[in-house]
């Protein structure tokens, strides 16, 4: 179907009452994801996210032992974790908020995570260990996402895995959320992939004993009408997560 021609049945401004959400077992898959996701794999990227390595295991049980002893953790919606491979879409609070998002999800596949390339891991060491934990490098440029990044993002959900993204791309610092910026949606439709919305609150204000609400929402799929243009189903992907996260930091105590 050709992407800028509504089928019959369209209704006013382009919608058509017909139009139901793209079965998640048959997905589109865009140009630039096919273009990339053939490339070779950093070698800073571990490759299988289906068969984790011990340190990851190891890290993310003691996290989640700590958590759960150290602050009064709730997690709600944990059956709305849909079948991999999906993107975490998140609010930022704090650096250490993947401590109350990663141990609260299956432990395979893995949950990957990403940090500066030029910061981050800038020694031998760092690039030893980090990808062992499901970190992998990114040279973003004013907020853009390189295409060494791009193509991990999708190489990594090609195998099975799951992406964790804060898409306000800063800190929050509280309880209200940013405007998200658009590369969650793009990667989103690109891949074919649902979004996993997940909020956190109590984190701003972090101290032993806590509480801390973990709020897992229903995944929202890439599943636009094929007639719309790129941006407006990109925008239009973007708008549902950030109602689904929102939604979740508004959910009763």
């Amino acid at each position: 179907m050709r992407g800028d021609v509504p089928p019959k049945g369209a209704g006013p401004g382009g919608a058509s009452s017909r139009h139901t959400p793209l079965p998640p077992g048959r997905p589109y898959q865009g140009p630039e994801y096919r273009a990339l996701v053939d490339a070779p794999l950093d070698p800073l990227v571990h490759p299988d996210p289906k068969r984790p390595p011990r340190l990851y295991r190891l890290v993310r049980r003691l996290v989640r032992w700590l958590v759960l002893r150290l602050f009064r953790v709730t997690a709600a919606g944990i059956e709305n974790i849909p079948v991999p491979p999906f993107i975490i879409g998140a609010n930022h609070q704090a650096w250490f908020d993947p401590a109350f998002i990663i141990p609260f999800l299956p432990e395979v596949p893995m949950v990957y995570t990403m940090a500066k390339r030029e910061t981050v891991f800038n020694r031998a060491w760092k690039r030893r260990l980090l990808p062992l934990i499901g970190v992998f490098p990114i040279s973003p440029h004013r907020g853009e996402l390189d295409e060494a990044g791009l193509r991990t993002v999708y190489q990594i959900l090609a195998r099975g895995g799951v992406v964790l993204i804060f898409p306000e791309g800063r800190y929050s610092r509280g309880r209200g959320l940013r405007p998200l910026k658009t590369g969650i949606g793009h990667f989103a439709l690109q891949a074919g992939v649902p979004v996993c919305p997940i909020a956190v609150r109590g984190t701003d204000r972090l101290r032993p004993f806590t509480r801390i609400d973990v709020t897992i929402g229903p995944p929202v799929y890439p599943d636009p009408p094929a007639w719309w243009s790129v941006s407006r189903r990109v925008t239009q992907m973007v708008e549902n997560v950030q109602r689904a996260i929102t939604s979740g930091l508004r959910r009763r105590r």
